[in-house]
């Protein structure tokens, strides 16, 4: 015969804890406790009936309204973070690109005519010359180390 024991596990105890995330949050307690809300709420709806048009303080609108209030403000942050970081990032581009026009970056400092030049920058100009030399000299002789 075929196995007979249970197909599910059946009803199952969770473990009752905090949790974090507001819309989730929201959404469990909604459907543990068949919470409905309206504007205005069934509860005042009925109280209308029941009361004979009493008028009935609803305070689910302004709690709902305060929760969409703090999740405006966190988007707004984090959106003007985000505006921070671009504007930072295009300043940084902008400055770089007039490095590369005009001739001071420093992976291309040979294209750079050498009568625009500032002491200071003939100076550089003339150390990197020397490291190069030094580096065709090093590259030089182990060649002819090898080849001997």
């Amino acid at each position: 015969m075929a196995n007979t024991g249970k197909k599910t596990k059946g009803k199952q105890n969770i473990e009752i804890k905090m949790i974090e995330n507001d819309d989730d949050r929201l959404i469990i307690f909604s459907k543990r406790y068949l919470f409905t809300f309206g504007l205005p709420s069934i509860e005042s709806i009925a109280n209308c009936f029941l009361n004979g048009n009493i008028q009935v303080i609803d305070d689910t609108h302004t709690i709902i309204e305060a929760h969409h209030m703090v999740r405006i403000n966190k988007v707004i942050q984090l959106y003007n973070e985000v505006q921070s970081q671009m504007d930072a990032s295009n300043e940084t581009q902008k400055v770089l690109a007039q490095q590369i026009t005009s001739g001071i970056d420093s992976n291309r400092w040979w294209e750079t005519p050498l009568d625009q030049l500032s002491p200071r920058e003939l100076y550089e100009q003339y150390s990197h010359f020397l490291k190069l030399l030094d580096l065709f000299h090093i590259s030089w002789s182990k060649k002819i180390a090898t080849t001997s």
